[in-house]
């Protein structure tokens, strides 16, 4: 987690920079600043977990940016913790009224800075998780909306969703970047919610037109996402806009080729065909897996990364158990 602190005493600054570091495991980033309106300018830049802000300061004091903080809609469920020499009741009454979630008193008690800074971030911690698992059922459920719309099961996005966690570390993505790509994945299609029930349902061939009215549902998904800040949503943005690139630069929409593709476009290609073709469409019946394991091979280097498909052919009994748990028969 990171933590802004800003204080005109550099003394102070160097200190509480080495006290958090070396005390609260959950700080992984210090941004130190001297003044309010330095803090003001970095925080339209980065995003922090909490403020540690002094008081007393020249130029804009501690009140008047945290008054800042929470009248801007992109910062105003931060929380602040006032540093402050000031022990009158209404001074401390004062920081909370403009904002302020606690304070810590000056000189500073090294035991109780860190409880009350350890709490504040398990309190932000929490609240992070809560938003992050809402988001995630919504990006799930706005993903099952893409599929029905093209007559299939919401659990081709759970089957895709797993599918590509296990991919991912298999290839040796860290926790975070496979949990993005989990909870991103339902949204690979979502451009399909403009796309007109006609084409998206057409039992036979689509001709030239639809084809490529089809193929604008990536960027059409790309654009939806690709201005977020949030991990999970600057994700998204990949998915949809990269699932249908080929590793040989034969796909769509801007032909991109090898390392060229993120990786997460890499692995979703792997996990939305391999379940596109072991499941059953308006346009086909289900392939058997012998079949979808030859088509790999014929692929691989072409359509597919060389080494994610070396991955999934090594592993392929773990791929095919999910298929099996996610069954289009399963109901959570």
């Amino acid at each position: 987690m990171k933590i802004m602190v800003v204080d005109d005493s550099k003394t102070i600054r160097l200190i509480l920079n080495k006290t958090l570091f070396e005390n609260i495991p959950l700080v992984t980033e210090i941004i130190l600043c001297e003044n309010g309106q330095e803090a003001l300018d970095k925080l339209k830049e980065i995003e922090v977990d909490l403020v540690l802000l002094d008081v007393i300061m020249e130029g804009l004091d501690g009140y008047e940016v945290c008054k800042s903080i929470k009248s801007n809609p992109k910062t105003k469920e931060l929380s602040v913790i006032f540093l402050t020499s000031k022990s009158k009741q209404e001074d401390i009454l004062h920081g909370f009224e403009v904002g302020g979630v606690d304070y810590v008193s000056k000189p500073f008690n090294r035991a109780e800075l860190i409880a009350r800074v350890q709490t504040q971030l398990e309190l932000v911690h929490l609240k992070n998780k809560e938003i992050e698992k809402s988001q995630s059922e919504i990006i799930l459920k706005m993903g099952e909306i893409a599929e029905l719309r093209s007559k299939e099961t919401g659990n081709h996005v759970k089957r895709v969703a797993s599918y590509c966690a296990l991919l991912g570390k298999l290839y040796g993505l860290d926790s975070d970047r496979c949990h993005d790509l989990e909870l991103a994945s339902p949204m690979h299609d979502i451009g399909k919610v403009a796309i007109p029930d006609s084409i998206l349902n057409k039992p036979s061939k689509l001709n030239e037109d639809e084809i490529n009215r089809m193929k604008e549902h990536t960027t059409l998904g790309y654009k939806m996402f690709k201005n977020s800040t949030k991990p999970i949503l600057k994700a998204a943005s990949i998915v949809a806009h990269e699932h249908h690139e080929k590793y040989d630069g034969s796909g769509y929409p801007r032909g991109i080729a090898g390392k060229e593709i993120h990786i997460y476009g890499r692995i979703i290609a792997v996990a939305d065909v391999f379940d596109a073709l072991g499941s059953d469409r308006v346009y086909k019946k289900a392939w058997e897996n012998e079949k979808i394991v030859d088509f790999f091979i014929e692929e691989k280097g072409k359509h597919f990364d060389p080494k994610l498909v070396d991955i999934f052919l090594e592993n392929i009994d773990q791929f095919i158990e999910i298929q099996k748990i996610f069954n289009d028969s399963f109901q959570d």
